[in-house]
């Protein structure tokens, strides 16, 4: 009888030793290989769903904030860990079409530092700003458009590109590099696409929130502005304006300059830092096209771009008219350095409703104190009409009376007595009229170390035959202990007498300095000198003021062969009162 198993009766039990099924290897190898293929699929599906719930989690923490900078931080952080990049970063697209900000993750702040500016959108980064649209290399060094990278930077090849559009604009590009994979996957690409569009929503609303507290911060400074001006309370308005300016915007420095006569414009404040360079290098000039024209300049030129020398350290300014109904009274100029975000079309919008608030308020201001002078002088000369009439009129008619009285007695001691009180009585009327009509109608409006020294300069004009060109720099509205403020004055008169000496002099220049603690007062004509200064012209009399204090004077020939004439002095520090 036959051993064998049947699988189709199963008549038989199977042998001890165990059996095998006769399939056949071809189908065997079949269904093992789609096992694995099922097996492998859902561990894709598994995989899938864990960057998916990545993906979502990523959404919810860009869209978390309603903070630009911190929104911009979550983007790059979550970018980073969503495709396993080593480095991630983001720029935002300025108005001039390079990146004006750079927020990066992965590199440690002693590469940054050594690396130093940071990008600021050419080669590979700039591609995506003019064909924006998503760029995935296995090796960016291999690209044409790559120009290589700065000293100090890490080697990258693997890199991941895709704008961030706000609805039809593009807001900046998100940058990927070093995948822990070795390259980027069309799967990675799509994960970071899908990122971008969220991005794009919470940039929007961040930016929407940001300019809503931009709009309530600019409404409040001009509310202050307006309530300080007419309250008078500050001694220098011009300043408290522009600093109030400077803190809404967020600028590293500012000017406000005024309309002093048709077609000159003169610098009334200043404030921050580089305040001197911008003045030479762009901002008369600019603010002299904005004075004339009545219209608001927007200049944003980063380091490095457009021409621009990076050591200039000067990033984007606006100016401003400031405006009082149609006419224009001046200018506010905000500036930051560079490195920083550019000023944009909303942060101007802003600074021309601030302008416009200031000077109006500056305007009414300023016919308010018309008003009053106008009221006081009215006053002045009523109670000077009263005295004259009353007053003056009958001292003068008893010093009539007496010199009648002199007719009747010729005695010599009686004459004498009688014109001494006469004598008193005429010296009586004129001090009477002198107290009367000198009075100052104007206490509050002292002139300011600016303004007494442009009347100095004014006074000199004549004799010169020229105007004086005159540029002033650092804090002349601080307070000058003792006499010091009438020294300056006094040696700039003294410098202009001893230009006017000069022979052959047609061009004059005067700068007035004050760094911190020190003065200068440096003047340059292109004159000869007749001769050793006298006595009655020398600025070096002795017992001048441009001596006096013990202060340094330089006489010095420039390389063009013009005279310089340099005065210094330093502003003592006041001592502590004893109560501090």
């Amino acid at each position: 009888m036959s051993n064998t198993f049947s699988a189709t009766d199963g008549s038989k039990s199977p042998p001890q030793g165990g059996f095998q099924l006769p399939f056949a290897d071809l189908p065997r190898l079949e269904l093992e290989k789609l096992l694995d293929d099922v097996s492998a699929r859902a561990q894709d599906v598994l995989a899938t769903q864990g960057r998916l719930r990545q993906l979502l989690h990523a959404h919810a923490v860009v869209a978390s904030d309603l903070s630009l900078q911190a929104v911009l931080q979550h983007i790059v952080t979550t970018a980073r860990e969503l495709v396993e990049a080593r480095y991630a970063a983001l720029g935002v697209i300025g108005e001039h079409g390079l990146l004006d900000e750079f927020v990066h993750v992965g590199m440690d702040e002693a590469t940054v530092e050594r690396i130093g500016q940071l990008p600021h959108g050419r080669g590979i980064l700039g591609l995506l700003t003019s064909h924006p649209a998503p760029v995935r290399l296995a090796d960016l060094t291999a690209h044409p458009a790559a120009t290589g990278f700065p000293p100090h930077h890490p080697d990258m090849e693997s890199f991941l590109g895709v704008p961030i559009r706000i609805r039809d604009r593009v807001f900046g590009n998100l940058y990927l590099a070093g995948s822990a994979n070795g390259q980027f996957s069309a799967e990675d690409e799509q994960l970071t696409v899908a990122l971008a569009a969220t991005a794009g929503v919470a940039i929007d609303n961040a930016r929407l929130y940001q300019e809503s507290e931009q709009r309530h911060r600019w409404l409040t400074a001009s509310t202050e502005v307006i309530q300080r001006l007419f309250a008078g309370q500050d001694a220098h308005p011009l300043d408290m304006v522009l600093r109030v300016a400077q803190q809404t915007a967020d600028a590293d420095f500012a000017t406000l300059a005024l309309v002093t006569e048709p077609g000159q414009l003169q610098i009334q404040a200043t404030s921050g830092a580089l305040t001197e360079q911008m003045l030479v290098d762009m901002d008369m000039s600019v603010a002299g096209q904005v004075a004339q024209s009545g219209t608001p300049v927007l200049i944003t030129a980063p380091s490095g771009a457009d021409g621009v020398d990076p050591p200039t350290r000067i990033g984007s300014v606006v100016v401003v008219p400031l405006l009082a109904g149609d006419q224009i009274m001046g200018t506010l100029s905000m500036g930051r350095l560079a490195g920083r975000r550019s000023f944009t079309g909303a942060d101007m919008n802003h600074l021309v409703g601030f302008a416009g608030h200031a000077g109006v308020a500056m305007e009414l201001d300023r016919i308010h104190a018309d008003r009053q002078i106008q009221l006081i002088s009215n006053d002045h000369d009523r109670i000077g009409t009263a005295i004259n009439n009353h007053v003056v009129q009958q001292l003068f008619a008893v010093s009539l009376g007496l010199q009648g009285l002199m007719a009747a007695n010729n005695h010599p001691v009686f004459r004498n007595r009688v014109n001494s009180y006469i004598g008193v009585l005429d010296t009586t009327i004129s001090s009477i009229r002198t107290a009367v009509y000198g009075v100052d109608i104007s206490p509050h409006l002292t002139p300011s170390l600016q303004d007494r020294i442009l009347a100095a300069i004014d006074d000199h004009t004549p004799a010169l035959g020229f105007p004086v060109t005159t540029t002033f720099h650092g804090q002349l509205r601080r307070p000058m202990p003792g006499t010091l403020a009438d020294d300056m004055v006094a040696v700039v008169r003294e410098a202009l007498t001893t230009v006017a000496g000069h022979t052959n002099t047609t061009r004059a220049e005067l700068r007035v300095d004050i760094d911190g603690d020190l003065i200068t007062i440096e003047n340059i004509d292109n004159g000869t000198n007749a001769g050793p200064p006298t006595h009655a012209d020398s600025p070096t009399t002795p017992g001048s003021h441009i001596e006096h204090r013990s202060n340094n004077l330089k006489h010095t020939t420039t390389s063009d062969g013009d005279t310089r004439l340099t005065w210094t002095a330093v502003i003592p520090r006041q001592p502590p009162s004893p109560d501090s």
